[in-house]
C-alpha cells in the first residue's frame, strides 16, 4: 500500500495549481468593459493608479483584490479546488505579485481529471485492502449476479496468468455494497447514514466513468466534485483503527 499512498501524496500534494493556471491579463481603466465582451471573460484584473483591482461581472465598480481569494502558484492544485468551485476563480500570486488566475473552466483541464481519475483510484485500491483485511465473509454482501461477475473475471485474469486474488475484480459499485451492509460505512464517520454514503459511492462511480470515457461534459457540478474530493480526502487521510467487521 505504501506506493498507492505515494500516488495520493503526489496527486495532493505535488500536483500545483501552476499546472492549471493562466497568465494574468491586466487590461486598462478605460478599455476593460469592452474587453471583457469581447473576450467572454467574467473577471477582469485591471490597472489602476492604486494597484490592481479587479471586476466581476455583475459588479458596479473596481474593487480590490481580496487577500483571501490569492494563492499561491505552486499550493496543491487540489487544495485550491474547492475555493475555485465555489467563488469560480481564484488569483495566483509568484514573487510576491498576482500573476495568474484560475477559473472553473480551468478545472475542466487534463490535468485536474488526471488528479480526480487518479483519487477515485487510489481510493478503490484502499477499500480493496479494507475488504481484504476487516471484511472476511464480504462474499455475503454481494447479489448472485455480482460475486459471479467478479468470479468470471477472476478466472479470465488467472487464464493469463495475473497474479491477483477475487477482491481485486471487485468494482467500485461492489465496493460500496460490502460497506453499505452491516453498517459498515460508519467506519467513515458517525454522521453518515447509509443513503448518504450509498449516494456518494454511486456518485463516485459515474464520476470515474466519465473520466475514463473522456466525456465532454462530467455529470456533476464542480461544488458536487468538490465535496466528493472531500469524501475521498477523509478517507486517505485519517487512520481508521483496526474494525472488526462480519
Amino acid at each position: 500500500m505504501n506506493e498507492v499512498h505515494e500516488l495520493f501524496d503526489f496527486f495532493k500534494d505535488h500536483l500545483s495549481i501552476r499546472a492549471i493556471a493562466e497568465e494574468l491579463a491586466v487590461f486598462q481603466l478605460d478599455t476593460y468593459l469592452s474587453e471583457m465582451g469581447n473576450r467572454n471573460f467574467q473577471t477582469a484584473v485591471v490597472a489602476t493608479p492604486a494597484g490592481l483591482m479587479k471586476f466581476d461581472a455583475g459588479d458596479d465598480r473596481l474593487m480590490e483584490i481580496p487577500a483571501d481569494e490569492v494563492f499561491s502558484l505552486n499550493a496543491p492544485l487540489l487544495s485550491v479546488f474547492p475555493h475555485i468551485a465555489e467563488k469560480r476563480r481564484v488569483f495566483l500570486r509568484s514573487g510576491g505579485r498576482v500573476t495568474h488566475i484560475a477559473t472553473r473552466s480551468d478545472l475542466d483541464k487534463i490535468p485536474v481529471r488526471l488528479a480526480l481519475f487518479g483519487f477515485v483510484s487510489v481510493l478503490e485500491t484502499v477499500l480493496k485492502e479494507m475488504v481484504r483485511t476487516f471484511v472476511p465473509k464480504w462474499e455475503q454482501s454481494l447479489s448472485s449476479e455480482r460475486l459471479a461477475a467478479a468470479r468470471k473475471l477472476y478466472r479470465m485474469k488467472r487464464s493469463r496468468s495475473e497474479e491477483i486474488d477475487l477482491v481485486q475484480c471487485l468494482h467500485l459499485a461492489d465496493l460500496g455494497s460490502v460497506f453499505s451492509k452491516e453498517k459498515r460505512y460508519r467506519i467513515f464517520g458517525n454522521h453518515l447514514s447509509r443513503k448518504a454514503f450509498d449516494d456518494t459511492m454511486r456518485d463516485l462511480g459515474k464520476l470515474r466513468d466519465a473520466l475514463a470515457h473522456s466525456q465532454d461534459m462530467l455529470p456533476f457540478e464542480w461544488r458536487e466534485i468538490s465535496e466528493l474530493i472531500s469524501f475521498i480526502l477523509h478517507v486517505l487521510d485519517t487512520d481508521f483503527p483496526s474494525p472488526t467487521f462480519k
